[in-house]
Formats: structure tokens, C-alpha cells, sequence
């Protein structure tokens, strides 16, 4: 059998939307695309909004396509994607957010890799949703696959998007938003030990002025979530992670929350692009390619 016939079983795929009308044809259609054709599409309503119904009026109409609600007005993506986990049927889980795409063989492609080690990824690629400028690659140019370990994930300008086996899937933390995709990677290492990730670009990150860390006010919610984040590391549960990763993630919340009060400065001085642009332009990277 090839993997285009189910080979590997079925794959969830689960999708917040909250005032998602505008951009979720383009995520549904990457979907529609796949060489890999098990899977399941969970659109979790976050705003009352039928998005099937929408769908359907923009010819997008297909069985695999569900919807569920989370009963509530942007209650937020850790909500939205926990209400998804509990009806997904799939052997695998993974997420799009409603304004991002995949390429037709992201499937196909991480299912070996998730099948024996537990959860696969690939090279993130963040966009300018905008004007379609490539921003960067999460792990730059490169031809090779990476095994990263929990120190690599929280070193990241963003987070990676994996497809994990069923049996390494948890719920995201309850209260969990800023940050909450950081979080869940750092749980699914400590699960699974070093999380495959390969060169190719499949997942496609659409950076949004509208987004979370773009709305009045973010920097310093972002402020307070490192904060607890960091306080949660060093006296509380830690997450459920090993003392070792505990310390590791606490210095690079630090160090995220450093970061966070430039970007802040910046915008304070009349900077105005994304968190994306203002990291890439930290780091004197030049627009990948």
C-alpha cells in the first residue's frame, strides 16, 4: 500500500477559527490538496460563526470536513484546540491555525517519521501575510535533518507545528495561551526525547498584523505570561517537565521576556512591523529565499 491509500490510519487535523472568514478557504483548500487523503479537518468554531456553512457557499464543500464549537466568543487557541482533541478519531493528531497552509505532501511526508519516533516536524517557513515576503525559515537554510532536544525548541524565533502519533498527544495547558504551542513542544519532547524535523518548508506560518502578538496591549500580556511561565519553572509544576528541562525552559523564558521588552522599545520608538520582522532584523538575517 502507499501512503496515499491510508497506510498509516487516519490523521486529524484541527483548526481554531475565530473570525477566521477571510483566510480559512486557504488553509481548507491546502488541506483538499494533500497526497495524503486520510484525514480529518476539526474547524473549532471560537465565534459562534458556522464555518462549514461558509465553506459551502465558497464551494468548498467536503466529508471530511468537521465542526465543533467551544461555545464561546475568542476564548482563545489552547481552548479551541483542546475542544477539537476531544472528538478527533485520528491515529495522528496535528494543528493549523486558520490563516496558515500547508504544502500537498506535508502529510506524506512527516507520517514515516511520526510513526517510529513518535512526532515529526518540518523547517516552518514564516510569511508576510500581507505581501507574501518569506521572512524566514524557523531553521534557516539547510538540507539535513535536525533532531531537536528541548533546549533547541525554546530557542526558536517560532514554534514548530508537529504531526504526533496518537499516544504522545496531550491536551494543551488549561489557561495556556500566550506561548501555549512553546509549552505543548517542550511536553511533546520530554515525551518522545528529541523531536525529528525535516528540511523542507511544508508548514506555512502567514504572520498577520491582526495577530495575538500584534494587538494593543500584547506586549505586556506577553510580559505577564513569561513571567508566570518562568514562576511556574522555577516553584510550581514545571508543566510536567523533568527538572533538567525545567531549568532550560526557565532561562529561555528569560530570555524570551528580554526580548519581548525590545520589540516593545522598539514600537515605543515607531518600529512598525511584526515580532517576525523586528527578530529577524535582531539576528541581521537578510530575507530567506
Amino acid at each position: 500500500m502507499t501512503s496515499e491509500s491510508g497506510a498509516f490510519g487516519l490523521v486529524s487535523v484541527i483548526i481554531p477559527a475565530c473570525a477566521a472568514q477571510e483566510s480559512i478557504q486557504v488553509a481548507i483548500a491546502s488541506l483538499i490538496a494533500q497526497q495524503y487523503g486520510v484525514w480529518e479537518a476539526i474547524i473549532v468554531s471560537d465565534d459562534g460563526t458556522d464555518y462549514l456553512e461558509h465553506l459551502a457557499r465558497h464551494g468548498m464543500v467536503d466529508a471530511r470536513l468537521r465542526m465543533v464549537s467551544t461555545g464561546r466568543v475568542a476564548s482563545g487557541c489552547h481552548r479551541a484546540r483542546n475542544a477539537g482533541l476531544v472528538v478527533a478519531r485520528g491515529d495522528y493528531v496535528t494543528q493549523l491555525d486558520a490563516d496558515d497552509a500547508v504544502t500537498p505532501d506535508r502529510l506524506k511526508c512527516l507520517l514515516p517519521l511520526a510513526t517510529s519516533h513518535g512526532a515529526a516536524a518540518d523547517n516552518l517557513l514564516a510569511v508576510d501575510a500581507a505581501t507574501g515576503t518569506v521572512l524566514r525559515r524557523v531553521l534557516g537554510t539547510t538540507s539535513v535533518m535536525h533532531w531537536l532536544t528541548g533546549a533547541d525548541i525554546v530557542d526558536l524565533s517560532a514554534p514548530l507545528v508537529p504531526l504526533v502519533r496518537r499516544d504522545h498527544v496531550l491536551a494543551r495547558a488549561q489557561g495556556v495561551e500566550h506561548s501555549e504551542d512553546v509549552i505543548a513542544n517542550l511536553q511533546l519532547v520530554a515525551r518522545i526525547g528529541r523531536l525529528p524535523v525535516v528540511p523542507q518548508s511544508s508548514y506555512v506560518y502567514r504572520i498577520r498584523a491582526d495577530s495575538l502578538c500584534q494587538k494593543p496591549g500584547a506586549e505586556e500580556a506577553f510580559d505577564a505570561a513569561y513571567e508566570a511561565y518562568i514562576d511556574r519553572f522555577e516553584a510550581g509544576d514545571g508543566f510536567g517537565l523533568p527538572a533538567a528541562l525545567r531549568q532550560v525552559a526557565k532561562a529561555a523564558f528569560e530570555g524570551k521576556r528580554a526580548m519581548n521588552h525590545r520589540f516593545a522599545a522598539a514600537l515605543a520608538t515607531g518600529f512598525e512591523g511584526t515580532f517576525q520582522h523586528f527578530a529577524r532584523g535582531v539576528a541581521g538575517e537578510e530575507l530567506d529565499a
